[in-house]
């Protein structure tokens, strides 16, 4: 406590607790004026609140005085007009309270800090107490949700958002503010059709509540889901065999087809087989396939087999599959049954034989016997019928014409061979 002078401000009287908290003597404190031990910024106002003070006491509120070594700290001061020693002064009480406004400034600070980053999130925030009432509520939750937040903070959340009861949201949350534990989930609130990943902590007065909008990403994964169930019904509505494997040879993919041939080589009806189901031939074969295309190569092979007791010839693509870096990560495989067209084919390069041979024995079996009688007739005497020589011929003739009826023959019993009889 201390008084000055109303008018000179001159300090009159200080006591004890005053000196110590100031750092003055009682000399050095009583040789000055009231405005030494305020800051320079704060005089003015202090002339001012002087002006007009009633006589009573009076509640000065809060101000700032500085100490000897220049420290400055927080007081409360009271004050009410007095007489001392025939002067009008004031008699003033100075309570400290520096370390509660320290305290409640720091709080404050923290607090804004926090109530700035809420605000700054992408996620979506909001906090409820015990009572489910919603005491927060960010702008990115008023953004998702499409609520103001003056109209639902102090409102129970079940009232303010009532389809919020449906699905997961109350039982988690329900679960956080009872068992006092972290959860986790995902679910959709139907009215707005709004998808979110939702983290629920506990707090010392309920729950706080974050969560991120993941609509879009649940409409990505849906149109990838419909995809895949529409690309397996298309690769499943074919008997030709499809699948792809990654660097450690394990299956990515595999179509319907695919697995009934593992089940006929290996034998189980399941997909967890391994390398000692296949034997060595087999399994080295294909090693090499794979290797091929994992160089980057894209090929194709046909390759003979034996497939529900019946000889089969298979076309098989290989094509290396790359990422987005082009780096080969895996091999798409397609393997199509040509045993029909093979067959077909080989028949085909069977008939070519034939057909070379039938073109040689016309080019030279049938060649001889037609020069045979192509010169017999030249030879003929036309002019008198009845020259003894024409009988030589006429038999000669007959001879030749039978060796080249004896070669077609031959040649159309090649070509029936061939299957020119179909």
């Amino acid at each position: 406590m201390y008084i000055y002078d109303d008018r000179t401000y001159d300090f009159l009287a200080v006591n004890d607790a005053a000196l110590h908290q100031y750092g003055y003597s009682r000399e050095e404190f009583l040789s000055m004026k009231a405005t030494a031990i305020r800051p320079p910024q704060e005089i003015e106002l202090f002339t001012k609140a002087n002006l007009n003070v009633p006589d009573s006491y009076f509640d000065f509120g809060m101000w700032q005085h500085c100490r000897k070594n220049g420290d400055l700290f927080y007081v409360h001061i009271y004050a009410h007009r007095t007489k001392f020693n025939g002067r009008d002064a004031r008699s003033v009480l100075a309570i400290d309270i520096d370390q509660k406004v320290r305290t409640e400034m720091a709080v404050a600070e923290k607090s804004a800090e926090i109530i700035d980053i809420l605000e700054s999130i992408t996620d979506g925030f909001y906090a409820l107490n015990k009572n489910w009432e919603i005491t927060y509520f960010n702008k990115t939750a008023e953004k998702v949700l499409g609520r103001r937040r003056e109209d639902v903070i102090g409102k129970i959340l079940w009232d303010s958002f009532p389809h919020s009861r449906e699905g997961k949201f109350y039982a988690e949350y329900e679960r956080a503010m009872t068992m006092r534990e972290s959860v986790h989930f995902e679910e959709e609130y139907t009215p707005l059709g709004v998808w979110g990943s939702m983290n629920v902590y506990p707090t010392k007065d309920g729950i706080a509540v974050y969560f991120v909008d993941i609509t879009e990403q649940k409409k990505i994964q849906q149109k990838i889901a419909n995809d895949e169930r529409s690309l397996r019904a298309i690769i499943n509505n074919t008997t030709d065999i499809i699948w792809s494997i990654d660097r450690q040879n394990n299956i990515i993919s595999a179509n319907d087809a695919f697995w009934k041939r593992i089940v006929s080589i290996t034998g189980k009806t399941d997909r967890d087989m391994g390398e000692a189901d296949f034997d060595k031939d087999r399994l080295l074969r294909w090693k090499q396939y794979f290797e091929r295309a994992f160089e980057g190569e894209a090929y194709k092979v046909v390759v003979e087999d034996q497939y529900e007791g019946r000889e089969i010839f298979e076309e098989i693509s290989f094509n290396p599959i790359r990422n987005v870096n082009d780096e080969i990560i895996g091999i798409s495989c397609f393997s199509r049954d040509i045993t029909t067209q093979h067959l077909y084919l080989s028949r085909i390069e069977r008939q070519n034989a034939k057909f070379k041979e039938i073109a040689w024995s016309q080019s030279h079996e049938v060649r001889a016997p037609l020069a045979n009688i192509m010169g017999l007739t030249a030879l003929f005497n036309f002019e008198d019928a009845t020259d003894p020589g024409n009988a030589e011929i006429i038999r000669s003739i007959g001879e030749a014409s039978q060796q080249l009826d004896d070669i077609v023959k031959k040649i159309s019993d090649k070509a029936l061979q061939t299957g020119w009889e179909e």
